[in-house]
Formats: structure tokens, sequence, C-alpha cells
């Protein structure tokens, strides 16, 4: 079954730009990443908000991008400029 990822962070305003180009600079590889259908971003520069949108093959596809993600420090470089907690859901896509 299909699995949908959606994040949404809260960079500190004056990281924002900073935190949009690391994200756009990341989706071409999360899209060559194996098992990624789709991977899209929104800015919203009013809330000083970034959502990230991914859709992949299969749950186990995404777990191993994540860990990927992780072991790079990809997240780490990024979360201590946030104002608050990133929002972070999957759901199952029939």
């Amino acid at each position: 079954m299909k699995e949908a990822a959606i994040a949404v962070v809260y960079p500190d305003e004056d990281t924002f730009e900073d935190h949009v180009q690391a994200v756009l600079a990341m989706l071409p590889g999360t899209r060559r990443f194996p098992g990624c259908l789709e991977a899209h971003a929104g800015i919203n520069r009013d809330r000083f908000e970034i959502a990230i949108f991914h859709l992949w093959e299969s749950l186990d596809h995404l777990d191993r991008y994540l860990t990927w993600r992780a072991e790079r420090g990809d997240f780490d470089a990024r979360s201590a400029t946030m104002r608050r907690e990133q929002e972070f859901r999957t759901f199952s896509v029939p």
C-alpha cells in the first residue's frame, strides 16, 4: 500500500529563506530515492511555514528514506533554527 508523508516546518523568521532553499535543494534527491513516487514543497512566506509532501510506494520505502536523511544529518542541520517543532504525519493511501 502506498504511504503519504506530510511535514510542516516552522523556521525562525530570520532563517526562513535558508530553510526554503535547503528544502528545495533536497527535493531532487528525494525524488530519486528508491520508492519515491512524488515529492513537493509548499511555501507560505506570510506565516513562515514550509510544507513538504511525499508519496511513497510503501511505508518501508519511506522508512528507508527517513533513515537515510537522518544518517546524513539533514534533519539536525535545520532543527537548530526552528521556532517550534515540526509536524509530521503519515497516511496509508489505498
